[in-house]
């Protein structure tokens, strides 16, 4: 019993990265993920914005890049000043990039995985995951008629916390969901690299 509880802090030293925390020493605003991070995986670029009025998840896009759901925009503003700026933002799909003032830049996020689309019956596949929990999608189908360019709705358990990385059975990012409009959105391929390209 005691060797197999050592060899399991071993494994977790190992492979726990310090990744997330290398780089939010020197920004108060970026903070370490509650989600235990394996190294190599999609998670290394998931970290935690706070702000003003809460905190958000995030996905790094290297060079103090982030992508955020466009609601927690009001969740970073800082009362008395800005501590980044919007550089892209999509509405409809309710995804913006932002560029933090300050702070050492995160691990990009490798989107070379990323699947066209994603839809309810796929998720369950996958690992759902934000920089608080992990999630899953329900079993039941989706009620939402709605349709919007470059999303797709998703039907979750659990309200994700601005974005969710959907991961394969590798680590490697399959895609990327956004909370928006009271609701969790599959955004397509082409959505997320264009949001994402230089």
């Amino acid at each position: 019993m005691l060797a197999s509880v050592v060899s399991s802090l071993v494994v977790l030293a190992i492979a726990i990265p310090r990744g997330v925390q290398d780089y939010s020493g020197d920004d108060p605003r970026v903070t370490t993920t509650t989600v235990v991070i394996v190294r190599g995986s999609g998670l290394t670029s998931l970290g935690v914005l706070g702000g003003a009025d809460g905190s958000t998840s995030a996905v790094s896009l290297g060079s103090r890049h982030w992508l955020v759901a466009t609601e927690s925009l009001r969740i970073l503003a800082a009362s008395s000043r800005k501590k980044f700026s919007v550089v892209r933002q999509d509405r409809l799909a309710g995804v913006t990039i932002i560029k933090l003032a300050t702070g050492s830049a995160a691990p990009a996020v490798d989107l070379t995985h990323v699947k066209d689309s994603l839809t309810s019956d796929e998720l369950p596949r996958y690992t759902i995951v934000d920089a608080f929990r992990h999630h899953e999608a329900a079993p039941e189908p989706s009620l939402s008629s709605q349709s919007k360019t470059g999303v797709h709705p998703v039907n979750m358990s659990t309200p994700i916390n601005g974005i969710a990385l959907v991961l394969d059975r590798m680590g490697r990012v399959a895609g990327v969901l956004v909370r928006h409009d009271h609701a969790e959105w599959s955004l397509t391929r082409e959505t997320l690299l264009a949001l994402a390209a230089p």
